[in-house]
């Protein structure tokens, strides 16, 4: 799965900008232009912008139509690419069907067979969530219920593109690494419609390193990619009528014992699970705020987060390619949740389920393939793993990721408590979100090392894997103080982590710490939600609490 790039033999166009919006019924066929309709932000989440609560709380389906013209030239093939939708949604040209999407945050390529001199593109998306398509929720009388704990926004939250290749054109580029002494061998698989083929690795400076005719190219004292220096090469593909270049990284990545080694090398995890949310955009990409993002993490000390709880856009992957920062690709497999007692059954995540489970594992595979920072694959987070049903749903699931994920570790996420849970044979890497002093014991941050310490010990004494704690985190309203520390100061949530951290020095199996959360982020309102998920060490407009220096200080010396 290429992303569209212009170049000597590709054409791309963006259709980016203001577009027409409106709710529409069940029933709704774009077979005419819309009336009535609204402007709209694309990319970008619809929730953040109407003003009218009616709208912004719509359940079922919206409108989004925009018309646009491209040049047309002979012996070019046409396509179109949104990046993501949320959730569901059936793609129209001209009031013609031409695909649809199953799923909110992946990538839609379709061919555009019947250009005309204007063209009306019309996308009608479906923003319910059920128990099969990911992530989990259900509508009951009219009403949405979600089994996570961030915001279900709505619209088209990715770039939205009309590109054209030759007719003979290079399909897919697929780079395997393998490092061997002084040597590295660069396996490129391509496919596509093509008679001759010619490869070339280019460095930093775009100097030819290496050249074939075969897709094995070998590379002498290879730079290798790491979060200290980052280094990228670019595969040049050439054929006689296409050409595409492919940015990568030589690493190489390993469990081994009780650590997670890159280029032979342990690592300590140090970051986030983190959410594509903003004021205003939403879970709209914007390159302004995923740049400062970036900052934020180099600032903070962090070398890494998780995709929580769902692909990001491929800018970001290619951001995390370049600013050098280990990443935990996630499944959108969340809300089969560890609280939810049943969630396996056939009424609610069946078979069907798991069928869909398979082919969001198969299409980020194709897309992030080739990204050097994805050094692990989560399945899921917190799912409902003390259900007996759940261990054939994930032995398949996990099986099914092993044939197609052969080169990096894979896990899932558990909240599911050690005595209860039943899955962790199945992961190369034992993921745990825990909560000591926040959602038991609430605001006794006394409790927290002992207990942290001693679970922990039992996880590792049973399973003998590595351990990363994938979540721990306080709500923190920003300028609230206390002294002495009390639950939603700043003092407290720097106790907190601080308490937690101290378990995790103490056992040498832990390989990470990703606190919950970057920024504060968006959610359903609640009686224990104040404008949201206040967990942030960064306010929402990424400005850092007291946390956020505690942090810096442990980070840039650990």
């Amino acid at each position: 799965m290429l992303y569209p790039k212009m170049n000597a033999c590709r054409d791309v166009y963006n259709l980016n900008g203001v577009w027409q919006f409106k709710t529409v019924t069940e029933e709704y066929q774009p077979k005419e232009m819309a009336l009535d309709t609204m402007p709209m932000a694309v990319p970008s989440s619809m929730n953040e912008l109407v003003a009218d609560k009616k709208v912004k709380n719509h359940v079922g389906k919206v409108l989004y139509e925009c018309f646009f013209s491209v040049p047309i030239r002979n012996g070019m093939q046409y396509f179109l690419r949104i990046g993501a939708t949320s959730h569901k949604c059936e793609v129209y040209l001209n009031g013609k069907k031409i695909g649809n999407g199953f799923n909110g945050f992946y990538p839609l390529d379709f061919p555009l067979e019947k250009l005309e001199e204007n063209n009306r593109l019309s996308v009608v998306i479906d923003n319910r969530c059920t128990f099969q398509n990911f992530p989990v929720g259900q509508v009951v009388d009219g009403k949405q219920i979600i089994n996570y704990d961030f915001y279900n926004f709505t619209g088209i939250h990715r770039d939205v593109l009309v590109y054209a290749v030759p007719e003979k054109h290079i399909d897919d580029i697929v780079i395997k690494t393998v490092v061997d002494g002084d040597y590295s061998k660069i396996q490129a698989i391509v496919s596509g419609n093509y008679e001759t083929v010619r490869y070339a690795v280019l460095d930093k400076e775009r100097k030819v390193v290496a050249e074939s005719n075969s897709g094995e190219i070998f590379i002498k004292n290879p730079k290798l990619w790491s979060c200290e220096f980052p280094y990228l090469y670019t595969l040049a593909v050439k054929t006689e009528s296409d050409y595409y270049e492919e940015r990568f990284g030589i690493r190489k990545v390993e469990v081994k014992g009780n650590q997670f080694l890159l280029n032979d090398k342990p690592v300590y995890f140090k970051g986030f699970g983190m959410h594509e949310d903003f004021f205003l955009t939403g879970k709209g990409n914007c390159t302004p705020v995923s740049i400062r993002n970036f900052e934020c993490l180099k600032w903070v000390g962090a070398n890494s987060f998780r995709t929580s709880h769902y692909p990001y856009s491929e800018e970001i992957m290619n951001l995390a390619d370049e600013y050098g920062y280990m990443v935990i690709d996630e499944l959108p497999t969340v809300g089969m949740n560890w609280w939810a007692q049943g969630d396996f059954t056939e009424d609610t995540v069946n078979d069907k389920s798991k069928e869909v489970h398979k082919e969001l594992i198969k299409q980020l595979y194709a897309r992030d393939k080739n990204h050097p920072c994805v050094v692990m694959y989560s399945l899921s987070n917190e799912p409902g793993t003390d259900e007996e049903n759940s261990v054939p749903y994930f032995e398949d699931v996990f099986a099914y990721a092993r044939t197609i994920i052969k080169d990096l570790p894979l896990t899932l996420v558990e909240m599911t408590m050690f005595e209860d849970c039943k899955t962790p044979p199945l992961a190369d890497v034992i993921c745990l979100n825990r909560y000591y002093g926040w959602y038991t014991d609430h605001g006794n941050s006394e409790v927290i090392y002992e207990q942290m310490k001693v679970e922990l010990k039992k996880w590792y004494d049973k399973y003998q894997k590595p351990i990363f704690i994938t979540e721990f985190g306080a709500d923190t309203i920003e300028g609230n103080h206390s002294f002495p520390a009390e639950a939603f100061s700043e003092e407290y949530q720097v106790d907190y982590l601080s308490e937690n951290c101290r378990a995790f020095d103490e056992a040498e199996y832990v390989i990470g710490e990703h606190v919950w959360n970057f920024a504060d982020f968006k959610t359903k309102q609640g009686v224990n939600r104040v404008r949201g998920n206040r967990k942030g060490v960064f306010t929402k407009d990424r400005q850092p609490k007291l946390a956020a220096h505690f942090l810096r200080t442990r980070w840039k010396n650990k």
